[in-house]
């Protein structure tokens, strides 16, 4: 019996076979495409547009109280693992030396749902001694899992600009940052990185990120996993071993990818991409990309739901069990 589902990715390498169609789950007869994250999200979120599709972690945590409106579970493939210290910019001039600085000044966010900010503001919070509750913080757009946030955040909607015909749409975080409007602002998709690298106006709030985020994972052991993978509750009820053919394709797909780019002679325009390669394994290890619920991702999936539950997307802390589909929950690889 072969089943046809619909599978939403991005772009990234890690995946891509299962992109090509050179990697394809067993039994599973898969049209794959690749979606930029917010408009896949939302896709998912608001329309259930897929059946297998891979999910901002934050909102997917915020779905799970109310399975009727989003029915969907995840199973335990982190494709995306990032850190998020080099995303975090502040205006050269707001005298912000450290994230505990921007106590009572404009911190600009996209969302207040989005992975990327909720492990930034944890970070800052636990490590860098900044008091959440004290910053001013606007955010560009709604979540896409809408949540009655705590009145302990002071979280305003960022203002109106003018666009052609006097149309009124949210300004831009980069206009905002570097026109001084906002202390600091994290951004999710590093659309503002090259900008504040090559910038007078704005600065990393974290001097030299690239050590600051080594330090960080010295220091927890947590590699900061951004995304998961869910499918529909539909599929899983009637074919409850599609869980374990996708997990085993992305596995496939994973494998691939870093046997590619481990190779001395992999087509990279990075021309030192070997020797980053090699550096990242000696500092992440072997495991870096390895999926199921390991004590490393265990860590890392244990201090977002910490998180998330802080900053009022959850009601309560999840036990992991909880957030996989059951059948899953054991899987490694």
């Amino acid at each position: 019996m072969t089943v046809e589902l619909s599978v939403a990715l991005g772009d990234r390498d890690i995946y891509k076979p299962l992109l090509t169609g050179d990697v394809q789950p067993d039994g599973i007869d898969a049209t794959v495409i690749s979606e930029y994250p917010p408009k896949r999200h939302r896709r998912m979120f608001e329309h259930l547009a897929f059946d297998v599709c891979e999910v901002s972690l934050a909102s997917y945590l915020s779905s799970r109280e109310r399975r009727e409106e989003y029915p969907f579970t995840a199973i335990p493939v982190f494709p995306n693992k990032r850190f998020r210290h080099s995303f975090f910019y502040k205006h050269a001039d707001a005298d912000v030396g450290e994230p505990a600085d921007l106590a009572g000044k404009p911190v600009g966010v996209q969302s207040w749902q989005t992975t990327a900010n909720v492990w930034v503001r944890g970070i800052a919070a636990e490590h860098h001694g900044l008091d959440l509750e004290s910053v001013e913080w606007y955010r560009r757009r709604e979540d896409d899992v809408p949540v009655d946030l705590p009145d302990r955040f002071d979280i305003r909607p960022v203002p109106g600009a003018q666009d052609g015909d006097a149309v009124e749409q949210p300004k831009d975080l980069r206009e905002m940052l570097f026109e001084g409007e906002l202390a600091a602002a994290m951004d999710p998709a590093g659309s503002l990185f090259w900008d504040v690298a090559e910038s007078d106006e704005a600065e990393f709030v974290f001097e030299d990120p690239l050590a600051a985020e080594r330090e960080y994972f010295e220091e927890t052991g947590i590699h900061p996993p951004m995304h998961a993978v869910a499918i529909r509750d539909e599929v899983l009820d009637e074919h409850p071993w599609v869980a374990t053919e996708i997990f085993d394709a992305f596995c496939e797909a994973r494998d691939a990818c870093l046997d590619r780019n481990t190779s001395p002679s992999a087509k990279a325009s990075m021309t030192w991409a070997h020797l980053h390669l090699l550096e990242q394994q000696r500092i992440l290890g072997d495991d870096a990309w390895a999926y199921g619920l390991t004590d490393r991702n265990r860590r890392g999936l244990e201090k977002f739901v910490e998180y998330a539950h802080d900053q009022g997307l959850i009601p309560r802390e999840y036990d992991l069990a909880e957030l996989f589909a059951e059948n899953a929950v054991e899987l490694t690889g």
